[in-house]
């Protein structure tokens, strides 16, 4: 071999040996990378997926099949049967609806891939039968509140529609009891009138009672309570340190009597619940 070859076979021989040094590097380089990552390296370019958007409720009107269980329902909409799990929100109002009714549903899908009854109001069936449940708004320290009341009825021969912060019982003799479940000293008595009762009577009588309370003043029924109160043979009411009362008879549309009497001791509720009992009380009507 001559002196020129053998120089030329050096040089090959070290550019094979450091292409391959430079490929073992580059290899470890990428090996270190997914140890300290956990991961294999990834383009710098590789954009991330967008969060997934939360499902959108939807609206529909059907008829109420019935419960299948304590926690999912049936619904007849869009030509299909759909099984619609409950809400604590809904129970209520579920639970005073009949089979075959007519609704109105609001529901969405969650991560469990279930559809999920957020609201559901019984529609207008075109005949006397009053709803199963009905929206009551009403004014609290000048902001709109709507909840959803349920159809209840009395023994007496009337109903109206109770909302969920409120239970209702019957009393002896002739009258019915609804009190704040949270804080029953909260309550309003209720009590048909008979036609032959002295409304002259009734007046002396429910001022004699709230004088024990206090100061007695007679206020205007639809300023106070709304509408609904523009037929109020009496409507007074007193009130001493934390404590008001009223003392109401009320015309209804039939021409029925009824008499309330409403309690409201303080409490941090007492101004959305006072609120709360006219707006159920205008609902009242005889069966």
């Amino acid at each position: 071999m001559t002196k020129k070859t053998w120089i030329k076979s050096s040089i090959l021989a070290l550019a094979v040996l450091l292409s391959a040094c430079s490929g073992d590097a580059n290899e470890t380089d990428k090996k270190e990378e997914v140890q300290k990552t956990g991961e294999p390296a990834q383009d710098a370019d590789k954009k991330e997926e967008p969060a997934a958007e939360p499902a959108a409720s939807i609206e529909e009107e059907g008829t109420y099949i019935g419960q299948i269980d304590n926690n999912s329902i049936e619904v007849e909409a869009g030509g299909e049967t759909i099984v619609l799990r409950l809400t604590d929100e809904v129970r209520d109002t579920v639970a005073s609806l009949k089979d075959g009714s007519k609704v109105a549903i609001v529901y969405k899908k969650n991560e469990n891939d279930q559809w999920i009854l957020e609201k559901i109001t019984a529609s207008d069936s075109g005949t006397d039968e009053p709803a199963a449940s009905k929206t009551l708004k009403f004014s609290v320290n000048g902001s709109t509140v709507e909840k959803e009341a349920t159809l209840t009825e009395s023994e007496q021969d009337y109903y109206f529609y109770k909302l969920g912060d409120f239970e209702f019982t019957a009393e002896e003799p002739r009258k019915d009891l609804m009190f704040a479940t949270e804080f029953a000293e909260t309550f309003v008595r209720i009590e048909p009138l008979s036609e032959d009762a002295s409304i002259e009577d009734l007046k002396k009588w429910a001022n004699d009672e709230l004088e024990a309370v206090g100061e007695v003043n007679e206020v205007n029924g639809v300023e106070t309570a709304g509408p609904a109160f523009e037929s109020t043979p009496l409507f007074i009411t007193a009130s001493k340190d934390n404590f008001k009362k009223y003392i109401i008879i009320h015309e209804l549309k039939s021409g029925a009597m009824m008499k309330y009497t409403i309690n409201l001791p303080q409490h941090n509720k007492t101004a959305e619940w006072e609120q709360a009992i006219w707006a159920m009380l205008s609902t009242l009507e005889n069966k």
